[in-house]
Formats: structure tokens, sequence, C-alpha cells
């Protein structure tokens, strides 16, 4: 009688052994609760970063649905794997350099996007969130210089050439399809700090276009003779070939700067307004 109890008490031992690895399998083991993202706690239009590979409930006025995005690092090379879980949408793509991505969900013009960066390369892929759909896209020339808060005021870096390449630092929103689009897409890139620290000296006498500052207006600018030895720092571009240059009392002359083919890279050309080549060099220290 005694063996037979010990016997039952072992056999339900190992039934709730059993049922508890069961609960667990089935739930992932000890994994967290969803992080719940509830608009109405949210300005009318945001930007959340997110953590990947972590569960997310989207509450959304009277309806809500699980979200999750998995980026997981390839077997051979930079190409990786992404799962994007958001309403009735399941996804799996290949994505380069996956496994360094951030993910950011932005509400803005009414619906909802993923952008999934990586800060270390400048990969971005930008997708509109639909309830059946999704429409992606990517542009891996943009960098974010700082983290982004509004979506009307996206914080970004791109690539610009004055005296060679240098970068810009300007304002985007959230634009068709999620693709971020430049608030002022006709105005000046201006070079950033760091880019404009170089001085340089003009070693021959060029024809310029001359204006009085920076803020000056286009039709206010003069054809001057620049002498050699003008002091100078790169400032802006605009247009096609615009490059604009910063002289040390403050007024800003204009040259032409163009890229002409070449193997394995553009020739950098830049001229005068007398299309005579401009001539200067970096001062040292």
């Amino acid at each position: 009688m005694k063996l037979n109890r010990v016997m039952k008490h072992s056999v339900r031992l190992i039934s709730i052994g059993l049922l508890t690895l069961f609960f667990f399998g089935c739930n992932g083991g000890a994994q967290e609760k969803p992080v719940v993202i509830d608009y109405a706690a949210q300005p009318e239009e945001f930007v959340v970063r997110l953590e990947p590979n972590k569960r997310y409930t989207i509450v959304r006025g009277q309806e809500q649905f699980p979200f999750s995005l998995t980026l997981k690092k390839g077997l051979a090379g930079d190409y990786g794997k992404s799962r994007l879980i958001w309403n009735k949408i399941d996804r799996e793509a290949d994505m380069l350099r996956a496994q360094y991505r951030v993910p950011y969900l932005i509400r803005a013009n009414g619906k909802d996007y993923l952008y999934i960066y990586g800060d270390q390369y400048g990969d971005l892929n930008f997708l509109e969130l639909g309830e059946k759909y999704v429409a992606a896209s990517d542009n891996t020339m943009l960098h974010f210089y700082e983290e982004p808060k509004d979506p009307k005021q996206l914080p970004v870096r791109i690539g610009i050439h004055v005296l060679g390449p240098a970068a810009a630092e300007l304002r985007y929103h959230v634009g068709k399809r999620g693709a971020p689009a430049p608030n002022d897409p006709e105005g000046y890139r201006y070079c950033t700090a760091a880019d404009a620290k170089q001085k340089f000296v003009t070693t021959k006498a060029s024809t310029v276009l001359l204006f009085a500052g920076r803020n000056a207006r286009e039709e206010e600018g003069k054809k001057v003779i620049l002498p050699a030895g003008s002091m100078f720092t790169r400032l802006r571009c605009s247009g096609r070939e615009n490059t604009d240059l910063l002289l040390e009392d403050g007024r800003v002359f204009r040259v032409k700067e163009r890229y002409l083919f070449g193997e394995p890279e553009a020739v950098m050309d830049v001229r005068d307004l007398a299309d005579n080549k401009f001539e200067y060099k970096k001062v040292e220290g």
C-alpha cells in the first residue's frame, strides 16, 4: 500500500513537471510580456525607438494587435534576415547587415511607417505598414546625426561636394511611402562644422561671384577678381554646380564645381566664372 502511494505521488510530480515544461516551451521560456504602445498616449505624430527581437502590442483606438521585428545575422557575409509581424502581416526578407539595425515606429500623415536604420553603415530601409500590405524601399545614403524624435524634423546627414566630399546636416520629413524627403529641397547645403575647419588660400587670381555675406540674396552677387593669397574656408553648395566659399572677413564667393568621368572615381574640376581652373591649396596647421 505504502509503495503504491509513493508511486502515485511520483507519477503526479512527473506529470506536473511535464506540464510545466510544456507551458514554458509553448511560451518561449521566461519570455517577457509584450510592451504596449498605446497611440492614445502618444502625440498625433510620433517617433518611437524600438528594440529588435522584442514583442510589442499595438493599441490603436478599439483595435490591438501584435508587433515585432526580428533581425538576425546571416550564416555568411553581410546579409541577414528580418521578420516583421504587424497586424495581419508576417513578412520575412533578406536584409543587408540586419544585426546592426535599430528600428523606429513612426506615425505620420495618418499612416504607420517603420524605419530600420543602421547608424554604422548608413543603411536605412523604410516601410509603409498597411493592414495587409507592406510597401518597402531603402536609401543607403542617409544618416541620422542625432536621435530622431519628430517625423517632420528628421535630423539627416547627407554627402555633398564643396571642394571635394563633405557633409551637410538637414531636416527631413516622412514623405510618400515613408521615404525621407528634405524640408527645403532647393536650399543651400551647408558644410558641417568639421568640414568647415580646414583653411585654404588662393594661389592665382580668379574671377568669382562675390556676396557681402552668407545671407545676401542671389541677385546681389557681383563679378570681381579675387586676388591670389585670399584665405577662405568651405561653406556650402547649391544647385548642380554652385560652390560657395567663405572669406576671412565674412564675404562669400562662388565658383563652379563639376565632376568628370574617371576611373576608379570621378575627377573633380573646379573653375571660376571665366572658366579658368580655380587654383588654391590647403593651409597647413
